[in-house]
């Protein structure tokens, strides 16, 4: 563990927003090189092995090193680790280089018996298409998962998904002194709106809850005297696995006259089987953690069919605010809870 905060405050220091990872790159090949481990690399991506002297199963630890931009009203450096109390600030310490931090001390620290242990350091986690979706084809079968992001060392045991659909409503243009002889594609557009609100989805996740579904973006119309002839707008949907995404865009076009078509359905939601070798783990691990359901995306949505827990240090609430800080006990703490997981992982093989 008392590497676990200088650790912290280079990957910290090593300014990485998305797609501009380089520094926070070679700070990880450094540490990997330190512990003589051989590192692999797909695009900005590093992936480190370790396996056991028997055969079994293979756990994968998951984090991103890549970060939002800074912005205006942050108050101290973005890239300048600070320390104060309970508390170390910088931008990516809590989202999620606590997290990555802590997972590449326990990778090095855990017994590891038999199977593989894989870490893999993403980028492009926050923007981009470049990052763990990347390495997915270079992996071997994953038998459980642990996806460090900040849920105050509780267990997210489910995550909503992400389906964005755009939507046009097309009349006919005309103009507005004679609107008998156009057809208002803002008038189309509103009728489907209310439509899609008063829409109901009642199949509901035991632990996420509702699928939810808001209208976030309209557009319509260039000048007051022209009846415009087309309108945009745009539905957000979060979903549980309770609906595939192609069915909830089903239901959309049956309710709706406008033109709907996906702009993403590549995050899915997911969720961890009760009975899970790696579930099981986590909580021998941190007995007095709380199972919950996390509304917020991540990598794991890649994981499809892939048992997993979201699981670190830190706070959702904190992850892209301004003079972003993680409290250092949590992540001493999690340093401990990830190395008692990975052996407890191999210790449910038997």
């Amino acid at each position: 563990m008392s590497e676990v905060l200088p650790l912290l405050e280079r990957l910290v220091a090593a300014r990485s927003p998305s797609r501009e990872e380089g520094p926070v790159v070679a700070v990880f090949e450094g540490w990997a090189a330190a512990h003589g481990v051989a590192v692999r690399g797909v695009g900005q991506n590093r992936i480190v092995v370790r396996t056991g002297p028997a055969e079994g199963p293979t756990l994968l630890l998951l984090s991103h090193y890549d970060t939002v931009p800074a912005t205006a009203e942050w108050t101290r450096p973005p890239w300048t680790p600070t320390r104060e109390g309970e508390r170390l600030y910088g931008l990516g310490a809590n989202d999620a280089k606590g997290c990555l931090a802590a997972m590449m001390c326990a990778f090095v620290a855990a017994e590891l018996p038999r199977g593989r242990l894989i870490l893999v350091a993403a980028a492009e986690e926050e923007t981009g298409r470049n990052g763990f979706e990347t390495v997915l084809p270079e992996l071997p079968r994953i038998d459980g998962a642990i996806v460090g992001e900040p849920t105050g060392l509780d267990l997210a045991t489910a995550q909503n998904g992400l389906l964005v659909l755009d939507c046009v409503a097309k009349g006919r243009a005309g103009h507005a002194a004679r609107p008998h002889l156009a057809e208002n594609a803002v008038y189309l557009m509103a009728r489907d709106i209310t439509a899609v609100e008063d829409l109901r989805l009642d199949r509901v996740h035991p632990l996420a809850g509702p699928t939810t579904h808001t209208v976030t973006m309209a557009h319509a119309g260039e000048r007051h005297n022209v009846i415009p002839g087309e309108a945009r707008w745009t539905i957000d949907l979060r979903t549980t696995d309770a609906y595939a995404p192609v069915e909830l865009t089903e239901l959309i076009r049956t309710r709706v006259r406008s033109e709907v078509q996906v702009r993403s359905d590549r995050f899915h939601a997911v969720s961890t089987p009760p009975d899970s070798r790696v579930l099981a783990a986590a909580k021998r691990a941190r007995p007095e953690a709380r199972e919950f359901a996390s509304p917020t995306l991540s990598d794991w949505a890649h994981l499809h069919g892939v048992p997993a827990v979201k699981w670190g240090p830190g706070r959702s609430e904190v992850s892209h605010t301004a003079d972003e800080w993680v409290e250092v006990s949590m992540v001493e703490a999690a340093v401990g809870a990830y190395t008692a997981a990975i052996e407890a992982f191999y210790a449910e093989e038997g």
